[in-house]
């Protein structure tokens, strides 16, 4: 199908002829007496070698056929052509002597002749497959062929235009016969030469199934200008000529003014065009905040009434995490799917839990319900996904949830308060939350940033032990910290101090802070500032990487030594026995009680382990507490090791949320090197826990702790087994 036939000249191939298409590449045309059904042949009888050669047969209106083939030479050589038309067709041979000139091809030519299906074969088969062959689609020669081409196929083509671009990305929109369904190839062709437009492009019946929408998306550096835009499918080719009026018109501003604002239209966008660069990723985001699509629910709030709502539907790499309420007493609902575009659903598995709505709103119960689509990158730039209701009666009806959070930040903390931290079970954990919390976090990893250090006071020249002191928000214990550590003449003398501040926004405040203790104490510093707040681990690997310790100190800011030589002693426990991975000391809190005396593992009602301190709460000089000994792990609030054991162990894992279990983790890393965990008894400091971390709103949230203790229990739950068993019950230690 050819919506308009161009001009045709008279033009005969009956002896075959050779000619040139561009500098490099030559066409031979040959129209045998007969319709060829079988593969044709060309041979050099000199056996002279081609870089290329490619063939199409196509069909002429008298039924006969029209071979051509396209040859590129290795060099200039004198050719002895023999042509077969199939294997009992007929034959022909051509001499071409290298000194003579060669005709240029004539596009009119070409098509002269020829069916309307072969016309369209010929076209796609020259721009979409030759094209890319032999290398033509940067040949000023072959584009002007093409042009030309596409002018005796159809020499008044309809318009497509380029309504909006974002960066080097165009945006093309035109119309097309109803019947233009399958579209195997979208070709633009302009000045700057030949652009594939790959299968980013929408097809989608308009108008009352009356004509087509397409819309396409190309990467040309410079704005198309005369320009075509060619499709073809099983249903033939369809050109256009490309108006360039608006291709720099923004996506906003295309998309404010665009009459055709369909919904598979902006799924399109945002998930097709949003997904090739970040400029356009972000240009889709804006243009969701901008014009949001109305939040839509069903039913209506009553006693007997049905009603469904999706509140929560946050997109991520691996899918979508989705959750809401809804009230069904008279069982009126059947299904809930997600839409992914192209008329293709996730139906999804709902887990549900009790809630009741505020007195406001009615006071009605319902249920909650949580969800994850496996959805894929599908939807990752959506911030409000579509979904469709299906009723008992068989009817449907779209949801539409409230536009989510993109800051990486304010989703991960939406999806903390999906589910009330209860109802947290490890089955909605491994089902629903788990692979959206590590993409939330990965997400929230790559947009901390690079850190950057403030050096105070002059650095000691060559440290045995980098003491890395993580700060956020909570500046309090640093004087008497500091005071303790200038007191003690081997730290001072042997030890680099470096903070690493988690709340930026305060480091000029943190900075004046630690100049004032520097002229008091005499201590030097160096302040790593974090670009953005990033957690516990984040902060703690990127003290780490400025370390150039033998050994590495991880303390909190709100740990106080009670005593000189606390440091010296921890780090000569490293020296005698190359075998223990890393040390910690005794912990107390205020009023002298035992805060931590080595950490273990114990399972609460459900078999999971979680992390828990020998003899917490127990006096200060309880015997037992006062053994050093071999434990499963310590506590990152005081832990010192190697900084070579540190880097092989990657660090502190920065897959858990907020804080919570990374020093557990890399203690069991250590021991799956055959390392040993150890405990000082006689070394002691104090610590006031939780004081920072509580600070933080989305660890107050409860969801994040479940999620931390599951995902250590999913990574190393036979570990643990395996060493709690190994240290066994000795004096009575782990019975308490």
């Amino acid at each position: 199908m050819l919506e308009t036939l161009g001009s045709y000249v008279e033009s005969s191939f009956d002896a075959p002829q050779f000619l040139q298409l561009t500098p490099d590449v030559y066409l031979v045309a040959w129209d045998p007496p007969h319709a060829v059904s079988a593969a044709p042949k060309l041979e050099e009888l000199a056996q002279k070698k081609f870089s290329a050669m490619a063939s199409v047969r196509l069909a002429l209106l008298d039924g006969r056929t029209r071979i051509l083939w396209a040859l590129s030479l290795k060099e200039p050589a004198d050719l002895q052509l023999k042509l077969t038309a199939g294997s009992i067709g007929s034959g022909a041979e051509l001499q071409v002597k290298a000194d003579e000139s060669v005709d240029a091809v004539d596009p009119f030519s070409l098509t002269n002749g020829l069916s309307q299906n072969a016309c369209a074969v010929l076209v796609t088969t020259i721009l979409s497959t030759w094209s890319g062959m032999f290398k033509l689609a940067r040949s000023r020669s072959f584009v002007g062929f093409a042009k030309k081409l596409l002018h005796s196929v159809n020499d008044t083509p309809p318009v497509a235009d380029c309504v909006a671009s974002v960066g080097e990305t165009r945006i093309l929109e035109t119309f097309l016969n109803s019947e233009c369904v399958d579209i195997t190839s979208a070709v633009l062709i302009g000045d700057a030469g030949i652009t594939r437009l790959e299968t980013d492009f929408f097809n989608t019946l308009y108008n009352s199934g009356k004509s087509r929408l397409f819309i396409g998306v190309a990467d040309m550096r410079q704005p198309p200008s005369k320009s075509y835009l060619v499709l073809s499918g099983p249903w033939g080719l369809a050109i256009r000529r490309l108006e360039t009026g608006n291709t720099e018109r923004s996506l906003g501003a295309w998309w404010a003014a665009n009459a055709r604002k369909l919904p598979e239209v902006r799924d399109f966008i945002i998930t097709r065009f949003g997904a090739r660069t970040q400029t356009t990723q972000a240009a889709v985001r804006d243009l969701q905040l901008s014009e949001p699509m109305p939040a839509k629910r069903h039913g209506t709030l009553g006693e007997t009434a049905a009603f469904c709502a999706v509140e929560t539907a946050l997109a991520v790499d691996s899918g979508v995490l989705v959750g809401g309420w809804m009230r069904d007493p008279g069982k009126a609902y059947s299904e809930l799917a997600i839409l992914t575009g192209d008329d293709e659903q996730v139906a999804l598995d709902l887990h549900t839990f009790d809630g009741v709505l505020p007195e406001a709103q009615g006071g009605f119960a319902i249920k909650r319900f949580v969800a994850f689509a496996p959805t894929g990158k599908t939807l990752t730039n959506h911030i409000q996904p579509r979904f469709k209701l299906t009723l008992a009666s068989g009817e449907r009806t779209a949801l539409v949830p409230p536009p989510q959070p993109s800051d990486a930040v304010e989703s991960r903390a939406g999806a903390l308060a999906v589910v009330p931290p209860r109802h947290a079970t490890d089955r909605v954990v491994s089902e629903c939350l788990a692979r959206p919390f590590a993409d939330l976090q990965d997400r929230f990893r790559r947009q901390v940033g690079a850190p950057s250090e403030i050096v105070i006071g002059k650095p000691i020249g060559h440290p045995v032990v980098s003491i890395v002191i993580p700060l956020y928000k909570v500046y309090e214990f640093i004087k008497p910290q500091l005071a303790a550590f200038a007191a003690d003449r081997w730290l001072a003398e042997n030890a680099e101090i470096v903070f690493v501040l988690d709340s930026p926004e305060q480091a000029a405040h943190v900075e004046d802070l630690l100049i004032g203790f520097h002229l008091l104490y005499g201590l030097s510093y160096r302040l790593v500032v974090m670009e953005q707040n990033g957690g516990y681990a984040l902060a703690c690997n990127a003290g780490a990487s400025r370390a150039r310790g033998r050994y590495i100190a991880m303390i909190n800011s709100d740990v106080v030594p009670l005593e000189n030589g606390w440091l010296e002693q921890l780090c000569a426990c490293l020296m005698m026995d190359e075998q223990v991975g890393a040390v910690g000391a005794k912990l107390l809190y205020a009023d002298n009680a035992i805060q931590h005396a080595g950490l273990k593992f114990i399972q609460d009602e459900k078999k999971r382990w979680f992390n828990h301190h020998y003899f917490k709460g127990f006096p200060r000089h309880f015997p037992q507490a006062s053994t050093s000994r071999e434990v499963p792990g310590v506590t990152g609030a005081c832990l010192v090791m190697s900084r070579e054991d540190f880097e092989k162990a990657g660090g502190y894992t920065t897959d858990f949320i907020i804080g919570d279990y990374e020093d557990s983790d890399l203690c069991l890393k250590l021991r799956s090197s055959n390392k040993k965990i150890y405990y000082l008894g006689d070394v002691e400091l104090y610590h006031f826990e939780r004081v920072s971390i509580n600070k933080n709103g989305d660890y107050t949230r409860g969801v994040a702790s479940q999620y931390n203790r599951w995902l250590q229990q999913y990574r190393w739950g036979q570990e643990i087994m395996d060493v709690m068993s190994a240290i066994g019950v000795r004096d009575g230690v782990q019975s308490v």
